[in-house]
């Protein structure tokens, strides 16, 4: 007893001694780019296989430390664990050829002695709008009190255990592959046993040196919460949810088992996993035994539906971890409409599931970024965080690769990171990536990736140039020219009126960003055009064709996106086309389900036409009216997911990134906080009579805040308005008779 006490004394003076001085000095994990030791591995001669799943593990000791950090990243996924314990999936998407650094603080991770560090990484060599196909490899490295102590190519092991199923189909034609399962209940042995040991060793073969980026973003929110049973084998999440799908079950005999999810239910109050065109099925065969489970890939549900096509089992637990963006919590928003703020919480929720590491569309049957969609999420991005780090990855994906392999030069990915073999893309898509560089720029000052992005721009306008017609229009555009998810998808050739606006102010954008006065022109000049061709006298016209002459004839096809189009885009104006102007303001939107007006006139879907419908009523000032067809438009969604849809209905994905742009309309157009300006360090404020009686809202800027409190009460408000030091406050006032403004210093 006295020998032991020596040794806990001496051991906890030696730790003192080491510690005294030597604290662990900080860093920034997102920002590390490069490995002092490892290098890229691979299963010798199998780096091109399809569905493949190594699993790597390597033991290190840890006992006086000081600090330990684990850097990483794959071609495909990875999952991290130690001694058993999740700690992290990764890695942060980058271009073709490229690859991000993740670096994890794995100190509060580590105990005495052994550790086991287990590292599950998919390669999936498959064509997808996901990840990209690029050949597997693993490359990390274990750095523990400065020192790097394990690492790839010189240190650990890799096992092909074969539990997960190879040669099975694709979760959709924009994921790679679905997980099906053969397990014993001893299947995680290898990530907490010491003492185990393998025949499944395979040989790894240094494969090719990569370019290696920092992550940049912050790393993801890992949360855990519950499902609730409903009845036999159906569990519901509180809201739809985005992560890693976990169960503990038990079974007492062999037992093939599927557990079905998606985001909402059957008309028979059942699941039906290929509601997206996707194969939303778990699959596991297990031996008799208790089994913690948890998803390699992350999923999006609300339902899940355990089925057993053969044997059965005993549910203890079903559970999400979550797999979403960290940076949301800052921003505050509350009113004294409970709907206003659930809507907002919806929005809230909708970006953090769509806000990783680049902005994605939809976070269940695809995960890679959309143009246009990017556009407005960005905005939402800034308005939760107050930064544009998750903005900046999604655009330098763009510029890193020499030439997209599958697309004509100058035509940029409708989506990516992801592969197009089919040499699909949106022409009128590209030209959002022009629009959102100038709003970057106004965001963040990064003059020097506008200036990195002028040759993929010119490029862009190059390309377009053969399809340029005699009046200066594009016509006869190639592939998918979309518009929206609406009629006006139907009227896109040959001349599409609404292309053609959104080109004009892509060259507009694109002159001012570069001092370019010949392209501003050529904008105005394809404006006058459009307004000549296109415009009836009440409405623009959508499109028109060759006739068999070869005059160009107009159609009579008109819709209520159309009409946005021209406004949002600079094409017409309230002073141009007064008359259309109102009619749009006050006989569109969701009225148009009861006035039974205009029934020629093609109604809009989510987006993008009801989205711009926002911009344009916050254009005219018309906060009450916002906040009412909100509330008609969307509150439906929020009752029926707690997420918002990519369409006005369920039937395609409930979890949509651009849609979470909600938030920016509360922030703009009811709490009054209608601009900030991070390069000219300035806030605009625009309080409106919109019908509440209180808001007050927090919108991050840097480390920093803009606080904006306010109380309406017979025709007076008052407000108190907080901003970082240095910047200065415009605001004003309209539909009150009187108004009080304090600004108390910080």
């Amino acid at each position: 007893m006295r020998h032991n006490l020596y040794a806990i004394l001496t051991t906890t003076l030696a730790c003192l001694l080491i510690n005294i001085g030597c604290s662990n000095i900080d860093i920034d994990t997102t920002q590390v780019d490069n490995f002092i030791k490892a290098k890229p591995v691979w299963a010798e001669g199998r780096e091109t296989e399809r569905n493949l799943t190594l699993s790597f593990r390597e033991t290190i000791k840890s006992h006086f430390t000081r600090s330990a950090y684990i850097r990483l990243t794959a071609s495909c996924d990875y999952r991290l664990k130690i001694n058993g314990e999740f700690v992290a999936h990764g890695p942060s998407v980058a271009a073709h050829d490229h690859y991000r650094i993740d670096c994890y603080d794995i100190k509060p991770h580590l105990r005495w002695g052994k550790n086991i560090i287990a590292i599950e990484v998919a390669g999936y060599n498959d064509d997808n709008y996901y990840l990209l196909n690029q050949p597997s490899f693993l490359q990390a490295e274990i750095e523990l009190n400065n020192e790097v102590i394990a690492a790839t190519g010189s240190d650990f092991k890799a096992y092909d255990f074969k539990q997960r199923k190879q040669d099975v189909r694709e979760f959709s034609f924009q994921r790679p592959h679905i997980e099906h399962y053969t397990l014993k209940p001893d299947f995680e042995a290898w990530t907490t046993d010491k003492d185990w040991q393998s025949e499944e060793l395979v040989t790894l073969a240094e494969q090719p040196a990569k370019t290696l980026l920092a992550r940049h973003v912050p790393y993801p929110d890992y949360t855990i919460h519950e499902a609730e049973k409903m009845e036999q084998g159906l569990y519901k999440f509180k809201c739809n949810s985005t992560g890693f799908l976990g169960m503990t079950i038990r079974v007492d005999e062999p037992s093939h088992l599927q557990f079905a999810f998606d985001e909402i239910l059957n008309d028979d109050g059942h699941i039906n996993g290929t509601r997206l065109s996707c194969y939303a099925y778990l699959t596991y065969e297990l031996e008799p035994g208790t089994y913690h489970l948890e998803s390699f890939e992350p999923y999006t549900m609300q339902y899940v539906e355990v089925m057993a096509t053969k044997g059965g089992c005993e549910v203890e637990r079903i559970y999400m971890r979550d797999y979403c963006g960290s940076d949301v919590r800052r921003a505050v928003f509350e009113c004294n409409d409970a709907e206003m703020n659930r809507l907002f919480e919806a929005a809230r929720e909708t970006h953090r599931q769509n806000a990783l590491d680049i902005f994605m569309d939809c976070p269940s049957r695809e995960r890679a970024g959309w143009l246009c969609d990017s556009y407005f999420s960005a905005r939402v991005a800034f308005d939760f965080a107050g930064h544009t780090r998750i903005e900046k990855n999604f655009l330098e994906n763009f510029l890193l690769p020499k030439e997209f392999k599958h697309l004509d030069k100058g035509m940029l990915p409708m989506c990516y990171p992801s592969d197009h073999p089919n040499h699909n893309h949106i022409p009128n898509w590209a030209m959002w990536f022009v629009l959102e560089l100038e709003e970057y720029l106004h965001r963040s000052g990064d003059r020097e990736l506008i200036d990195r992005a002028k040759q993929r721009v010119y490029e862009l306008i190059d390309y377009f140039k053969p399809f340029l017609n005699d009046d200066g229009l594009l016509e006869k555009l190639t592939r998918w020219v979309f518009v929206e998810w609406s009629a006006a998808n139907s009227f896109v050739q040959d001349v599409n009126y609404p292309s053609n606006m959104l080109y004009a102010k892509m060259l507009e954008v694109a002159g001012r960003l570069y001092g370019d006065t010949s392209l501003m022109n050529q904008a105005t000049q394809i404006r006058k055009v459009i307004n000549e061709q296109a415009f009836d006298g009440e409405f623009f016209i959508d499109n028109a064709v060759r006739g068999k002459g070869g005059k160009l004839e107009l159609t009579r096809n008109r819709t209520e996106t159309c009409q946005y189009y021209a406004f949002y885009l600079g094409t017409a104006s309230p002073e141009s086309h007064p008359e259309l102007w109102i009619k749009m303001l006050d006989k569109f939107g969701p009225i148009r389900q009861t006035n039974n007006e205009f029934v020629e006139i093609h109604p809009s879907n989510a987006f993008i036409g009801n989205y711009l419908r926002m911009e344009l009523l916050s254009q005219a000032g018309r906060s009450r009216q916002i906040l009412d067809e909100n509330k008609s438009y969307y509150l439906p969604m929020v009752e029926k997911t707690g997420t918002l849809w990519e369409n006005m209905t369920a039937h395609a994905s409930c979890n949509h990134g651009f849609a979470a742009h909600i938030a920016r309309v509360l922030y703009r157009d009811i709490l009054g906080v209608y601009e900030i300006s991070p390069t000219e360090k300035k806030v605009t404020l625009r309080f409106s009579n919109c019908g509440l009686t209180h808001c007050k809202g927090s919108i991050p800027v840097g480390e920093d805040s803009v606080d904006v409190e306010w109380n309406a009460e017979d025709g007076h408000v008052k407000a108190t308005i907080s901003v970082p030091d240095g910047y200065a406050i415009d605001y004003s006032i309209d539909g009150f008779e009187k108004h009080t403004i304090s600004t108390p210093q910080r």
